[in-house]
């Protein structure tokens, strides 16, 4: 279990790797459907908990945020997640959005006023607000 602590306690995202059940009562056979809440291969956000992860936990914010009791997130053995960092693959995915005329209009003046483009004004928001790391550069070499 410690490797997990080690693994989790500074990460801000993980991707989950599996989600089978991971408790069962002793006389019922092993259930097949996956959890609710997570699907492999998604990112999570992750809320640090120290005595979680003491215990080989880790809490996430999944799929069910916004229903009852969800706002803390919920504990999950740390094995079902892999850290989610930054690669050195340079390939970039796009991403739309879709905004009313107002939002619209307040992001092309801003841009124009900044001399920048709106893509570049979303780009920098983006990557200050979620204090996001820089990415990293590819040796062509």
């Amino acid at each position: 279990m410690a490797p997990a602590i080690l693994r989790f306690s500074s990460m801000n995202y993980a991707k989950c790797i599996s989600n089978r059940p991971y408790l069962r009562p002793p006389d019922q056979p092993e259930q097949e459907e996956p959890l609710f809440g997570l699907t492999v291969g998604k990112v999570y956000k992750v809320i640090s908990d120290p005595t979680a992860e003491q215990h080989g936990l880790i809490r996430i914010i999944d799929e069910s945020f916004g229903e009852r009791g969800s706002e803390n997130g919920y504990l999950y053995p740390a094995g079902r997640f892999e850290p989610f960092l930054p690669t050195e693959d340079p390939s970039r995915r796009s991403l739309t959005i879709y905004l009313d005329e107002f939002t619209i209009g307040v992001l092309h003046a801003e841009a124009v006023a900044s001399d920048r483009s709106i893509s570049a004004l979303m780009r920098e928001w983006v990557e200050v607000r979620l204090d996001l790391p820089a990415p990293r550069k590819v040796n062509k070499s």
